[in-house]
């Protein structure tokens, strides 16, 4: 009897032990896995003015809600990728991988996305690695609908 009392604790802690062991996690680095590749890439910048102004009063004069500045970027004509700026920011960048795009660019109602503006085309964009493409656009007054 006195066997069953020491012998069980013994069994029970080398169990627990055992299981334990396979609960530890190896967070090294294995020298197996590769690194991802870096996508080389290269960036666009698109500076806008409203009535070849760059002042907040200008995006607000034309879009009663106040207006964003929309960008949709194509390869073909598969689009890559939409993005939007606050108007009063008047400049935004994209990267992107290296190759030939073209766009859009359009004033929107700030959350409603409904154009305030006509969209204007935006062709030949070259993206080149490392390289910053920097491209200027105007809304004249006569592009607000």
């Amino acid at each position: 009897m006195n066997q069953e009392k020491s012998v069980f604790p013994l069994c029970g802690l080398a169990l627990s032990s055992f299981l334990a062991m396979g609960c530890i996690l190896d967070v090294e680095p294995s020298a197996h896995r590769r690194p991802r590749p870096v996508q080389a890439v290269g960036s666009l910048t698109v500076d806008w003015t409203v009535s070849n102004r760059t002042e907040s009063r200008a995006c607000s004069q034309y879009a009663r809600g106040g207006a964003d500045f929309e960008l949709i970027i194509y390869r073909g004509s598969r689009e890559v990728t939409r993005e939007y700026a606050r108007c009063e920011d008047f400049s935004m960048t994209v990267d992107l991988p290296p190759d030939d795009y073209t766009a859009t660019a359009t004033l929107v109602e700030r959350g409603d996305d409904r154009p305030v503006t006509t969209t204007l085309k935006l062709d030949r964009i070259d993206i080149v690695h490392g390289a910053a493409l920097n491209l200027d656009v105007d809304f004249p007054s006569s592009s607000f609908l």
